[in-house]
Order: C-alpha cells, then structure tokens, then sequence
C-alpha cells in the first residue's frame, strides 16, 4: 500500500511538472537593481530562463547568487503567471585596493571593484585591518591615500599626512584640523615636520 502511495505522489509530481511546462512556461524574467553584475550571469547561475515551468521556480535557486560577495540581498517575486522578477541590492565599492579588489562600504572584500570605489586608495602590508580602514576612510574624507603596516597607519592627503601606531590615534583626532607637513601621533605627545 505504501508503495503504491508514493508511486501515485510520484505521478502526480511528474504530471504537474510536464503541465506547468506546457501550461505555465516562464515567458518572461525581470531583472531589478543591476549595477556591475551581468544580466546573462545572474540568469545563467540562477537558471532563471524563458522556457522553465514557473510553478517550480522557487527561492533555492538563489543559493548560488547569493554566494557571490557583489550580492548583499536577492529575493525572487511571481507578479504572475509566467512572469518572475529577480531583485538584486548590489555591494557598494568603497576603498580601491591594491591588486583591483575594493572594500565594500559594509566590509566585504569585492574582486574587481577598485575602478568603482570612490574612496582613498589603500596600500599596505600585512593583514588587511578592514573595519580600521572603513572607520578612517569616513573619519578623513578628503584623505587621498591610506597606508598600514605592522607599525602603524598613515592617512595622507595633498597637503600633509598623519601617523599613528593605532587607528584608534588617528580616529580620535580626526576632529582636529589638518596641518600641513608631517604629524606623528603617539599616546605620549604628537611631533610635527614640515
């Protein structure tokens, strides 16, 4: 009896599937908030497709989407029969890095996003202190260039620039001025050269 059951469930399951082929057929796919990514890219890694049965076009399709670090959020709507819509919010790019990579503006790593990201340029060596740099980059926005090493940190800009061993330095006098020359800041004094 329960396999006679699960052959019944198996045949109603294979019939829906050919009828919503026939009946319900994706006609058409919109595509909401592309920036930077490419439209065959999203269809393709979402099989999202003219042709598919739109009863089984369900929201595990966007797994694989949702994996790409350019994607903070996508979520699918059935407006109606045969139509689906696909609404991506993109990552911003944020500070350009070496190498072409940039920082997003919530701190996830974005290959290729240097060309677009507003923020000073980063260079450095060592492990990337990302929220140390988003937290300076909003700090100094008219830093030209910020640089880390296992030393210290430096926000530089046309005029001048400013180091300190810690963003921590750098952050709690980002409410001074900006002095031309170079300022070194350290927890027992500051000293200044031209």
């Amino acid at each position: 009896m329960g396999a006679m059951r699960t052959l019944l469930a198996m045949l109603v399951l294979a019939t829906l599937y050919v009828a919503s082929l026939v009946l319900f057929p994706v006609e058409r796919v919109e595509l909401v908030g592309l920036k930077r990514l490419k439209e065959e890219a999203v269809l393709a890694r979402t099989r999202l497709l003219p042709g598919e049965p739109w009863l089984w076009v369900l929201p595990n399709r966007l797994h694989p989407l949702r994996q790409d670090p350019w994607v903070a959020e996508a979520h699918l709507e059935k407006p109606r029969v045969g139509q689906v819509r696909l609404v991506l919010r993109e990552r911003e790019p944020f500070l350009p890095l070496e190498g072409g990579a940039a920082l997003a503006t919530d701190g996830t790593l974005l290959p290729g996003g240097a060309v677009w990201a507003p923020g000073p340029e980063v260079k450095g060596k060592g492990p990337l202190p990302t929220q140390a740099l988003l937290a300076l980059a909003r700090a100094y926005p008219e830093a030209k260039r910020l640089r880390y090493t296992p030393a210290g940190f430096w926000v530089e800009w046309e005029r001048g620039s400013l180091f300190a061993p810690t963003a921590e330095l750098l952050l709690k006098y980002a409410q001074a001025g900006r002095p031309e020359g170079k300022v070194f800041l350290y927890s027992w004094g500051v000293s200044v050269s031209p």
